[in-house]
């Protein structure tokens, strides 16, 4: 399926000097029950094939991604990039994309921009709702959520992040002051999970990261030189963090 960019506008008559060089990237998400894979090609056009493959990522995942490759006529060697969803999300997921990611750079020699899973979740909601705050919610179970907020900003045609990933109870979960529930708009299945209601106006719980928007999140990274050698690339678990500072405190 081809998704057309709508952000590849001309400014003032002269088009950005990315657009000049369009990478071609290879993007996939297995970060929550949905498993997707997308190419963004030379022209700007991105193509994605999509699933719903709770608990089957890795039987589903590689066959996928030679399909699309195939589908576009295009082989591992001629990319510019891969890219990922790299959390956080399921740790099982992350580490099943973030295995294929290392296969394939390897094989390719190819560097990786790994993009945040939330980010990408935010993207869609956020251009349909330029300016206003997007709460992307996961579930991470334990009675927790991972949450960051997002705003698309339609001058610059890129999405900001207005706070920045972070895990706890809904209880103890904060916005940012001018956030006020009635003005925020809400994505992922993180709004599944007891009181995260009372956080947006409206939501859709059903929301996932796709990696369309992984590839579109990638290529902007890629226009900051942002790519980076598979070799120092980490999944983002977030948790593990939250975790290992607690336990600092505890020592102190």
């Amino acid at each position: 399926m081809a998704i057309g960019r709508s952000d590849a506008i001309c400014q003032n008559g002269v088009l950005p000097s990315r657009f000049h060089i369009m990478p071609t990237i290879l993007s996939l998400d297995t970060s929550t029950e949905a498993c997707s894979v997308a190419m963004l090609m030379q022209d700007g056009k991105i193509y994605e094939h999509f699933e719903v493959a709770a608990k089957s990522h890795t039987q589903r995942i590689l066959p996928m991604i030679d399909d699309l490759l195939s589908e576009c006529g295009m082989e591992l060697a001629s990319l510019d990039a891969i890219a990922f969803s790299a959390g956080p999300g399921s740790f099982t997921g992350i580490r099943i994309g973030m295995g294929v990611v290392q296969g394939l750079a390897f094989a390719g020699a190819l560097p990786v921009i790994p993009v945040c899973t939330l980010q990408a979740q935010a993207l869609p909601a956020g251009k349909v709702n330029p300016g206003t705050p997007v709460l992307s919610a996961l579930d991470a179970r334990m009675g927790e959520v991972y949450y960051g907020v997002y705003d698309y900003d339609l001058v610059n045609s890129r999405l900001r992040i207005v706070q920045a990933p972070s895990v706890c109870a809904p209880a103890a979960l904060s916005v940012p002051c001018g956030c006020a529930a009635e003005n925020v708009v809400g994505v992922g299945q993180g709004f599944t999970v007891d009181d995260m209601a009372t956080y947006a106006s409206r939501f859709d719980a059903s929301a996932t990261p796709r990696a369309s928007a992984v590839a579109e999140l990638a290529e902007r990274a890629w226009a900051r030189g942002e790519a980076e050698d598979v070799r120092s690339v980490e999944p983002k678990y977030i948790r593990d963090t939250v975790t290992w500072k607690k336990r600092e405190r505890i020592r102190t």
